[in-house]
């Protein structure tokens, strides 16, 4: 068990000396998409990428437009698994690790409000809270992690 508890600390993105948890959100939420993304690429039942998108014609979630929301999903994955190791004392990184929520809260309220292929549901809830919610954390946050 100490071994384990080792090897996470270990893994564990590093913070400032006084704390703070939004690396460690990063980490999280960059492993999950993730795997969010491998999925896209595996799988031949389009089930999850069409209950985000649940108001779009049904041919109009493929499999290609999943690989591509998928691939999408992963470079943002790369860039907020690189944040978390490297935010603290980063403008650049920090700013880009943000874009990535900027674009991907776009995207998400652009395909409800303005094409409306997506409805609030269990499909678009997850992705608009954790894009919201980060950008939120990581604007009040910024001066904390780059002072």
């Amino acid at each position: 068990m100490a071994n384990m508890l080792s090897l996470i600390n270990q893994l564990s993105p590093a913070t400032k000396s006084s704390g703070g948890y939004l690396p460690h959100w990063l980490l999280f939420i960059s492993v999950v998409s993730i795997f969010n993304s491998i999925q896209t690429y595996k799988a031949r039942d389009l089930s999850l990428t069409r209950r985000v998108y649940e108001s779009a014609p049904r041919n109009d979630v493929t499999p290609l437009s999943a690989r591509t929301f998928g691939t999408w999903t992963l470079i943002t994955s790369i860039v907020r698994f690189y944040g978390a190791y490297n935010i603290v004392g980063n403008k650049a990184v920090y700013e880009l690790c943000m874009w990535t929520f900027v674009v991907a809260g776009f995207h998400f309220i652009s395909e409800w409000l303005i094409y409306r292929t997506c409805k609030i549901g269990k499909g678009l809830s997850g992705p608009l809270i954790v894009s919201t919610t980060s950008l939120i954390w990581m604007l009040l946050q910024k001066d904390y992690y780059l002072s």
